[in-house]
C-alpha cells in the first residue's frame, strides 16, 4: 500500500502538504528561483553602486579634516604649508612610510633623509589632525605606490594610509616657462602668494604621494604632451606592479579623481585623456587658462 500511495503522488505531478494541501510544484518552484535569481541581478549592481557612493562621501569627509589641519597648520606657521627647509630652499618628503618598517612602531620624522623609505608629507600636520593616520586612507585606495622598484615588498597596509597626493609646487615656486612669480622668487609660498588660491589643488587622490610635475600629475605642462608618463603603461614603473593599473590610483571614484582645494572644498576632477590633462596652473598656484569647475 505504500508503493502504491508514493506513485499516485508521483503521477499527480504535485506534492501533498501534512495538512492535505497541494505544495508548490517543480515547475513553480523553478519559476520562483528564476524570479529571485532575476531580482538578484538586478539588485547586485544598485549594492555595489551604494557601496561606492559610500566609500566616496567617506572620500571627501577625510579630505576636508584634511583641509582643515593645514588650514590650521598655515595659520600657526606664517600663512605657509609644511615644508622642510634647506640651504637650497624648501623641500617636501617625498614617499609614503609613517613608520620605520611594517613590524615597527617608531613613527619617522617629517624631514628623515635616512631611512630607506622616506616619509609621507602627512607626517608634517601630525599635531593638527591628533595623529589619525585613517584619514589619509581613501577608501578605494587599493592603488598607491609601494615602491616595489626599489626591491621592496611590504604589505599595502603599510602604504594604505598614504594615498592621497600633493604636489611640490604647492610651496617650491614653479619658475619653468611662463611662471608668474618670476626667476628670482624663494620659497617657501605662502598662500597669501598665490596668484589664484581658489583654483590651487592641495591635494587629491593620486598613485604618486608627491608629485614633482609633468610626469605625475593630472597638470599638462609646458613641454609636455602627455600627463602622467612615469605611471602609464610607457613608464618606468609599470613593470614592478604585474596585473596592476596604476594610472588608476588618479581614478579611483568612478573615474574621477576625489580633490581638495586650498580654499578646503572638496570636488571631483573627471578622468580626461592622457593628451588633454588640467591646466597645470592648478597646481602652482597661478592663474589658470581654465578655471576648475566645481
Amino acid at each position: 500500500m505504500k508503493y502504491k500511495a508514493a506513485n499516485s503522488l508521483l503521477n499527480s505531478g504535485s506534492i501533498t502538504g501534512k495538512a492535505g494541501r497541494p505544495a508548490f510544484t517543480l515547475i513553480e518552484l523553478l519559476v520562483v528561483i528564476a524570479i529571485i535569481a532575476i531580482l538578484a541581478a538586478m539588485l547586485l549592481p544598485v549594492l555595489a553602486s551604494a557601496k561606492e557612493k559610500a566609500r566616496a562621501i567617506q572620500c571627501v569627509s577625510d579630505l576636508h579634516q584634511i583641509g582643515l589641519a593645514s588650514s590650521m597648520y598655515a595659520d600657526d606657521n606664517n600663512d605657509t604649508y609644511f615644508c622642510n627647509s634647506s640651504a637650497t630652499g624648501p623641500w617636501l618628503p617625498n614617499g609614503g612610510a609613517w613608520t620605520l618598517s611594517p613590524r615597527s612602531t617608531v613613527e619617522l620624522l617629517p624631514n628623515d633623509t635616512k631611512n630607506v623609505y622616506p616619509p609621507y608629507w602627512a607626517l608634517g600636520y601630525k599635531q593638527y589632525f591628533a595623529g589619525n593616520r585613517k584619514v589619509f586612507a581613501c577608501p578605494d585606495g587599493q592603488v598607491v605606490d609601494e615602491w616595489h622598484e626599489t626591491g621592496i615588498n611590504f604589505p599595502h597596509d603599510y602604504w594604505a594610509n598614504s594615498s592621497y597626493g600633493m604636489c611640490q609646487y604647492l610651496v617650491i615656486p614653479w619658475t619653468g616657462t611662463g611662471t608668474q612669480y618670476g626667476l628670482k622668487v624663494k620659497g617657501p609660498l605662502k598662500r597669501s602668494s598665490y596668484r589664484s588660491p581658489t583654483s590651487t589643488i592641495f591635494c587629491q587622490d593620486a598613485t604618486e604621494q608627491l608629485s614633482e610635475g609633468p610626469d605625475d600629475t593630472l597638470g599638462l605642462f609646458p613641454g609636455s604632451t602627455t600627463i602622467l608618463n612615469q605611471w602609464g603603461p610607457e613608464g618606468n614603473l609599470q613593470q614592478s606592479y604585474p596585473g596592476k593599473d596604476l594610472l588608476s590610483g588618479w581614478w579611483r571614484h568612478n573615474k574621477s579623481s576625489v580633490t581638495l582645494w586650498v580654499p578646503g572644498n572638496v570636488s571631483r576632477i573627471k578622468q580626461m585623456p592622457r593628451n588633454v590633462g588640467v591646466d597645470y596652473r592648478w597646481y602652482t598656484g597661478e592663474v589658470p587658462d581654465s578655471m576648475p569647475k566645481f
